[in-house]
């Protein structure tokens, strides 16, 4: 059995136990599903009823909510090469898993786009959970190794659907504009990252080897790590910014760590 195929059991086996147990799935609900608060009366459901505004008021309230019956979930998957360092393909894959699985378990629509020189591939919502194991399968099969990444006209693609929630999934060293889907769609950022990118400090001193033995590379010393860092804290920063203007949720999931616990913090 090749690496990749036992990669997307393991991812599929650990996702489908988080379900199978006592977690919730992540909910995806919108931020307008408010529809009224008022006095509790006779024959309303308890599990409704708002306790801080309950203790404010001093007598029982409860929140009515519109249900949300299947919304369009778009995922963008922003892969190049870089995603060769450490274990992100793989922290990536076990991300879109939950978030696919989630989505196909609480009975919503998925649409997933794959971006690396353009355009890689979409695929509709299909009412299977082997749509999860193609996407996954299909990303474990790139060719990626000298692949940069192009999301000049990313947008165009996304404005074709529906009011969705848009989940952007990348690394993010780079500036990334979004401001057109923006009007329309809620959107979220996940992250992906190896901890010694945000922070390569470790490896100041050594010299880096080149393989084709065509060029030479300098030694990594101090103020080329600095500047490094400076350059990143900045495309972070702007990001950050942006982010809370337009109330874009924003989550970092480091390739050594488990992410169910962001996930759920970050759709809960």
């Amino acid at each position: 059995m090749d690496k990749n195929k036992v990669l997307r059991l393991k991812i599929k086996q650990k996702v489908l136990s988080f379900f199978e147990g006592q977690h919730k799935a992540l909910k995806f609900g919108e931020e307008e599903d408010l529809k009224n608060i008022r006095e509790y009366t006779y024959g309303d459901n308890v599990k409704r009823i708002n306790w801080i505004i309950t203790a404010k008021e001093r007598k029982p309230y409860v929140v009515e909510r519109e249900e949300v019956k299947g919304q369009s979930i778009v995922v963008v998957l922003f892969i190049d090469q870089e995603f060769l360092y450490g274990k992100k393909l793989e922290k990536l894959l076990e991300v879109f898993s939950i978030i696919g699985y989630s989505v196909m378990y609480q009975k919503d629509k998925l649409f997933t786009y794959i971006f690396s020189e353009g355009l890689e591939k979409f695929f509709p919502h299909r009412n299977s959970l082997s749509l999860i194991d193609e996407i996954t399968e299909y990303i474990s099969s790139m060719e990626i190794k000298k692949k940069r990444l192009n999301t000049e006209n990313f947008q165009k693609y996304l404005l074709k659907h529906k009011r969705s929630l848009i989940i952007l999934i990348g690394d993010f060293f780079y500036n990334l504009n979004f401001t057109e889907i923006c009007h329309k769609n809620r959107l979220a950022v996940i992250k992906i990252r190896e901890r010694t990118e945000e922070n390569p400090e470790v490896y100041t001193g050594y010299q880096l080897r080149s393989f084709d033995k065509k060029e030479k590379i300098p030694y990594l010393v101090r103020p080329m790590v600095k500047h490094y860092i400076k350059g990143l804290k900045e495309i972070d920063e702007k990001l950050r910014q942006f982010s809370v203007l337009k109330r874009i949720p924003v989550q970092t999931i480091y390739a050594d760590e488990n992410p169910f616990l962001k996930l759920r913090k970050m759709f809960s």
